[in-house]
This record gives C-alpha cells, sequence and structure tokens, in this order.
C-alpha cells in the first residue's frame, strides 16, 4: 500500500508542477509577444513602412477551398 500512496503523491506533484510550468510558459508567452510587437513598431516607423508595403505579408483572410463541381447530367430527349 506504501508503493501505491508514493506513486499517488509523486502523481499530484508532478500536475502541480506541470500547472505552474504551464503558466510560467503562458506568461513568457505574453511579455515576448508584447516585445516582439514592440521591435515591429520600431521596424514599421524606422523604415516607414505603409499599408500596401506590409499587406502581402500579413495573412488577413482565410481561403476557402472549393469542392469540385459535379458535371450535371444531361437528359436525353
Amino acid at each position: 500500500m506504501s508503493d501505491i500512496k508514493t506513486a499517488a503523491q509523486q502523481l499530484e506533484d508532478a500536475k502541480k508542477q506541470q500547472e505552474e510550468l504551464t503558466a510560467k510558459i503562458d506568461a513568457l508567452l505574453e511579455q515576448t509577444r508584447a516585445e516582439d510587437l514592440k521591435t515591429a513598431k520600431e521596424l514599421i516607423a524606422r523604415h516607414q513602412f505603409n499599408v500596401t508595403d506590409l499587406k502581402p505579408e500579413l495573412k488577413t483572410r482565410v481561403t476557402k477551398t472549393t469542392t469540385a463541381k459535379k458535371p450535371t447530367r444531361r437528359k436525353s430527349k
């Protein structure tokens, strides 16, 4: 029984560590995003980029995939 309890305790500890790491990762992602956005804004200001220059690089819309149209069958007379 002590082995099962020890394994259960280890599992609880691992879950707590995972939650802490997930929170830390999320915080760091937000921080790096803010830093990268600041860098991008500085580069845009430095090189005087405008919307026309940046638009091809930004993905603004999701492209639709069209399904193949089935040819209609002609009625024989």
